[in-house]
């Protein structure tokens, strides 16, 4: 699927589809090394295959080429529809679906099972290299249809041109409410150390200011927040605090908390990006157990009621479980919110003055 020209399959060669690792997105990458990287990429992937082979043949001969098969099938060609089926039996009643990291292909199957319920949205240009792109399943009967303005791309342009998303990273849609309100629905998976999080919430927050003042603004995201920030990583009371200036609240309330996390896995040494490998005895204190995932949204426009977590996908929440797990393919709990859409200063007003008219009258 070419993510330049929608719907339009390009045949090439696998080579052809790696991507060059850009210094503008990973900063630790070197002009010099970008401009090498995808034969690095075709040589780091050569020597990872070769010692991965050397190990299995070595200590499970007759069995590994199993276990892979089972691991594949789970994590990845019925990943989709797995969470097509939890979405459709556990959380059917949502208004608001906002998903990442899905492959291309995830919209044709979502539309296939959720279509009759939900509009599933996609930005114009997506990604079929990566399969990491941010949708948004909006509820017919929620959402006026034919009301949808894609304006991805716009509030991509606000975040430096574009410089902190890559196709698919970001989908942002306007549309109007069956209640006469109007919305403006974004999802958005950031990067490995979340730097790119904060600049695109401020060009989101760039286009309400400029162009979208009447607009309910719902963000979910893949923050990719961490404990505590550092030179290059963005740490939950960083980011709380960046949000809270701008005038947004989260599902997570007032003060989130480190005891509260929506990842916890740990890569082996048998997994590509070795930098995250953790070895078995270390994988509670060293593995991925933070907070990622967010809903934000503006204080003024919403008030959040209940949020829980969901890593079984019968909305429930197992705190010493390592996901993802053959039964939850994700390894990112769900988050599920409530929110409680507040007054406008407009209605406010009116019912002022309704008010006042019957005290007169009375």
């Amino acid at each position: 699927l070419d993510r330049l020209c929608p719907g339009v399959y390009t045949c090439m060669a696998p080579v052809q589809m790696i991507q060059p690792i850009k210094n503008s997105k990973y900063p630790a990458i070197s002009a010099a090394e970008e401009k090498i990287s995808i034969p690095l990429q075709v040589l780091a992937l050569a020597i990872f295959d070769g010692v991965l082979l050397r190990i299995l043949h070595t200590v499970a001969k007759d069995t590994w080429q199993k276990i892979k098969q089972s691991l594949c099938e789970a994590f990845n060609q019925n990943k989709g529809n797995e969470v097509i089926n939890i979405l459709n039996n556990k959380y059917g009643d949502g208004d608001v679906i906002f998903i990442q990291e899905a492959a291309a292909a995830f919209v044709d199957n979502a539309k296939a099972v959720l279509g009759k319920k939900y509009m599933v949205l996609r930005p114009y240009l997506i990604d079929a290299y990566r399969n990491q792109n941010s949708i948004i399943l909006a509820k017919r009967d929620r959402f006026v249809e034919g009301s949808t303005i894609d304006v991805t791309e716009q509030v991509c342009r606000l975040a430096d041109e574009g410089k902190w998303t890559a196709p698919g990273d970001l989908c942002v849609m306007a549309m109007k409410g069956v209640d006469g309100s109007r919305y403006l629905l974004a999802s958005f998976h950031g990067d490995t150390n979340g730097m790119a999080t904060v600049p695109v919430l401020k060009a989101l927050h760039g286009a309400v200011t400029s162009s979208y003042p009447d607009h309910v603004l719902i963000f979910g995201m893949d923050a990719n927040t961490h404990k505590t920030s550092g030179p290059n990583t963005l740490g939950i009371d960083d980011f709380h605090s960046k949000f809270t200036e701008m005038g947004f609240s989260s599902c997570w309330g007032e003060k989130p908390g480190l005891n509260c996390w929506t990842t916890r896995n740990a890569r082996t040494y048998l997994q590509p990006q070795l930098q995250k490998a953790v070895g078995m005895a270390d994988a509670a204190r060293k593995g991925d157990v933070n907070l990622k995932d967010w809903i934000v949204f503006y204080s003024r426009q919403l008030k959040l009621e209940e949020s829980i977590r969901d890593n079984t996908g019968n909305r429930e929440f197992n705190e010493d479980m390592v996901f993802p797990t053959l039964k939850f393919p994700s390894d990112h709990a769900i988050v599920s919110t409530f929110l409680k859409r507040l007054a406008t200063d407009k209605q406010l007003k009116e019912e002022k003055t309704e008010s006042s008219t019957e005290e007169t009258s009375s």
